[in-house]
């Protein structure tokens, strides 16, 4: 495997005195800090040479300190940040993190939200939408399969806007949800603009269920997506939840060679979409 680049991971720092949501999901998690020295040896075993740091609770304060991190470790490539689509000040926010050059970006969190499609189609998202298309940057969106018609719709209204969907858009993982699953995603795939992040996916630690589970995912994501708009991402430390990082990167270069995709599709994968993006 070509050297990786993690598009996916979050910094927890408990001094900052932050919510966490995903304890709620993954009571495992709860207490548990994971700073920048702990990411060092994660990228080690997992082949990465580097990571996209994407914000973890959904502040503006909290963007602000990690484009402060991505400054101070090299290991990161860039901030994917956050804005408030509910405070009427959210494009002074976004004005405010955009002068970084670390920045890259904007995660849009309709599950936090009261109001998720409410929230995707907010004349707020629309107007951050637009000054990032216009500055040249991406956004982020965290949505299951009952938003994705409203993601598509996002990348229809902003074409030149790359659109990353998170976690294969979030799926169960179990076996009678696969075709729905299927068929939302297919709504975004004649969108070229939309891009996957594929990481997240509900493992358990079965070697078995797990590569039956994780190929079948992978391999719709290939037929829907071709492998220029597929990114690798760890979704650490969320993901240590359910299992080691190392596992599931393991688990993906096996899936990817058995497919039979050639060195350079499978670097897009690994890295070069990545790098192109972030």
């Amino acid at each position: 495997m070509n050297t990786a680049i993690d598009a996916h991971v979050h910094i927890w720092n408990r001094a900052r005195g932050e919510t966490f949501i995903a304890e709620q999901q993954f009571p495992a998690l709860t207490g548990k800090e994971f700073l920048p020295e702990d990411l060092i040896p994660v990228l080690a075993a997992t082949g990465a040479g580097s990571a996209v740091l994407v914000h973890g609770p959904a502040t503006v304060a909290h963007a602000h300190y990690c484009l402060e991190l991505c400054h101070r470790y090299e290991m990161f490539r860039s901030v994917v940040g956050w804005v408030d689509l509910r405070d009427p000040n959210c494009l002074s926010q976004l004005a405010e993190q955009a002068g970084d050059t670390a920045f890259r970006g904007v995660r849009f969190t309709p599950l936090l939200d009261a109001d998720p499609k409410g929230y995707l189609r907010s004349d707020a998202a629309l107007s951050i939408a637009s000054a990032l298309q216009t500055q040249g940057q991406l956004v982020e969106v965290l949505a299951p399969q009952s938003l994705l018609k409203s993601v598509a719709a996002l990348a229809l209204a902003f074409p030149k806007l790359p659109v990353v969907l998170a976690h294969f858009g979030l799926p169960d993982g179990s076996p009678d949800g696969f075709d729905e699953w299927r068929q939302s995603m297919a709504h975004l795939a004649p969108h070229s603009n939309v891009h996957i992040k594929i990481s997240g996916l509900p493992l358990t630690g079965d070697a078995d269920r797990d590569q039956s589970m994780a190929r079948d995912y992978v391999l719709a994501m290939l037929d829907l997506f071709g492998p220029d708009r597929l990114i690798y991402a760890s979704n650490w430390p969320v993901a240590t939840a359910l299992a080691k990082p190392e596992y599931w990167s393991d688990l993906l270069q096996a899936i990817l060679r058995d497919a039979s995709l050639d060195e350079t599709r499978q670097a897009a994968i690994w890295h070069g979409n990545a790098k192109r993006l972030y």
